[in-house]
């Protein structure tokens, strides 16, 4: 028996002695430093890269068709919704946010312990009793710490879900911001092709005015130096152009961003209402990040009745079987006999009652109110902003469309005829050409601007909806 105790002292010995052999030893520093700094050693193993894409997903990700095809906004925001993969990310919050609400409810494992003991001094019949004991024993959460706990989590996942809520929105909102952009860049590319048909148009009517003696050579170079600017400039703005209509795939899947899709519709587009009182009072109801801090500011409430609840201590209570083996010690004989085991356990709250818990608690409370309140002045003066945005961009559209566009192209037709008869010259004529170009980017500058202004205000406004 007492070779046996002296193993089990060995035992931990060898494990201490083999713990301080794998440890790195301490080199010992030398009298005279070395001249030659040592070399770092190479590492003993090579992390292999992560692997990468699936030949599947390689040919998925590459995959691109140059087919145009149209797309309208309703279907385009219906694709970024069901393909956008930030979205899809996203969505695994709310997953992770059911899981803790389920976990909340559950109970804790009950706890199963055998313990045992014999005699080490004496061995045979001169033995003492030993005994062997079987415990297994639960705790209950007293003060209604897990309906407390579920209701916090379930505020949690509300916050949870509403923050998903926010980033649709605002994805949706910027998609149609891209969507919008798209159509202008378009329309620009659109007005600088049929200014450079025009000039061709005149190019050759140079030509055959030149062969008739009608102009001289530096007129026909004149022209023939606009056309070609002209050209430049426009394969700039169809390239711009072409990149916006690429930009739409950024907010889709791979399952369908291997598709160049081009916007169907115009810019004409008016904000759901104007007035400040209903745009204001749908920002504080309606905006889904306003509806986020809420829930977390309801949760950091229902918090502090979770900690408060902890004061409470929690109970331990075990049941179990013990038994002790038979004794013929002839100092003290003892029969075979067997017992059953009653535990009851419980903390003491005597030095910690849970203080520092309570006030961090209602800090947090405190600070998510504030948070709250702080979001919501700056909701309101967003709202005043993007008013004054769509205003003075709702302005600007108006002036060109009250007749600055008809009156810039009957300027310019009216140039062309006079130079077509003699009463005006070739830079008269450019120089008419360049301003209607200019107002009518100018315009589609305007229209875009409006268009944004919109989509700003239904965002500050917590609107979805856009219609081009």
């Amino acid at each position: 028996m007492k070779n046996c105790f002296y193993l089990l002292l060995l035992v931990p010995c060898l494990a201490l002695r083999a713990a301080a052999a794998d440890a790195p030893a301490v080199k010992q520093a030398s009298a005279a430093p070395s001249a030659v700094m040592p070399l770092p050693e190479a590492p003993s193993a090579v992390i292999p890269p992560p692997a990468g894409p699936t030949a599947d997903r390689l040919a998925e990700l590459t995959k691109y068709s140059a087919e145009r095809k149209p797309i309208k906004l309703e279907e385009y925001l219906d694709k970024v919704a069901a393909s956008n993969l930030a979205y899809a990310a996203q969505r695994y919050n709310v997953t992770i946010a059911e899981t803790v609400v389920a976990a909340s409810k559950l109970f804790q494992n009950p706890v199963y312990q055998f313990s045992g003991a014999r005699d080490l001094t004496y061995y045979g019949r001169q033995a003492l009793p030993g005994y062997y004991q079987y415990v297994l024993s639960q705790t209950f959460e007293m003060g209604g710490k897990r309906t407390k706990r579920w209701l916090v989590a379930r505020k949690n996942y509300a916050a949870t879900s509403a923050t998903l809520q926010s980033f649709l929105q605002n994805l949706r909102l910027d998609a149609s911001a891209a969507y919008a952009d798209a159509i202008a860049l378009g329309k620009v590319a659109m007005q600088f092709q049929r200014t450079a048909t025009l000039l061709r148009e005149l190019l050759l009517a140079q030509e055959e005015r030149q062969k008739a003696g009608d102009i001289s050579d530096v007129d026909l170079l004149q022209t023939r130096v606009e056309v070609r600017q002209f050209e430049a400039e426009l394969l700039n703005a169809q390239a711009q152009a072409n990149n916006a209509e690429l930009g739409l795939n950024a907010f889709l899947g791979p399952k369908f961003s291997s598709t160049h899709w081009y916007p169907v519709g115009t810019l004409d587009v008016t904000p759901k209402t104007t007035e400040l009182f209903k745009l204001l009072f749908s920002a504080i109801r309606n905006r889904p990040d306003l509806i986020a801090l809420r829930h977390q500011r309801d949760a950091a409430l229902a918090n502090i009745n979770l900690e408060k609840a902890k004061r409470i201590p929690d109970i331990n209570v075990g049941v179990g079987y013990m038994r002790s083996t038979s004794s013929y010690n002839d100092t003290s004989p003892q029969p075979l006999y067997n017992l059953g085991v009653l535990q009851l356990s419980m903390p003491l709250p005597i030095w910690n009652t849970n203080k520092t818990g309570i006030a961090a608690a209602n800090a947090q409370a405190s600070q998510a109110q504030l948070q709250l309140d702080d979001a919501e002045v700056k909701a309101g003066v967003a709202v005043r902003q993007s008013l004054a945005m769509f205003g003075s961009a709702h302005e600007r559209v108006r002036l060109y469309q009250s007749g600055v566009l008809k009156d810039v192209d009957a300027a310019l037709e009216k140039r062309v005829l006079s130079y077509k008869r003699g009463a005006s010259s070739l830079l008269e004529l450019l120089d008419a050409q360049r301003k209607a170009n200019e107002v009518w980017i100018s315009f589609y500058t305007a229209q875009i601007d409006h268009a944004r202004s919109v989509i700003e205000l239904h965002r500050s406004a917590g609107i979805w909806l856009v219609h081009f």
